[in-house]
């Protein structure tokens, strides 16, 4: 599976916003220290698509409109996949947001899902 665009629906809030502003995208290096997926839960639907749950920390000093994360089952980071994941607000700098029913593709059965921040916007 090459890509996967997924848009988010954040609890208690509806539409989905652009990414706006002049704000360059974090670089890759140390990006895993600035922006955490904390508490990843996911749960795999009948048509075998995996569905996370995760709260996002962001620790840079800009807002973050979008990220997307490469995700990979059973510790095979060979066959990831790459989701694009829009918040319906930019989440501030120095604070955390619930992201809930995002989809993250095709899951096995009884495989465990693994997700990274790879680049924000």
């Amino acid at each position: 599976m090459a890509e996967i665009v997924c848009f988010v629906g954040l609890c208690a809030l509806g539409g989905v916003v652009a990414a706006q502003g002049t704000q360059p995208p974090v670089a890759h290096s140390g990006l895993s220290e600035l922006v955490k997926i904390d508490s990843f839960q996911t749960t795999r639907r009948a048509d075998n698509y995996g569905i996370a749950s995760f709260v996002l920390s962001n620790g840079t000093d800009n807002k973050i409109d979008s990220v997307e994360l490469t995700c990979w089952m059973d510790g095979d980071r060979e066959r990831a996949t790459t989701v694009l994941v829009w918040a319906n607000q930019p989440v501030p700098a120095h604070a955390s947001y619930q992201f809930k029913n995002v989809n993250i593709g095709v899951v096995g059965p009884n495989s465990r899902s693994e997700c990274e921040v790879t680049r924000v916007e």
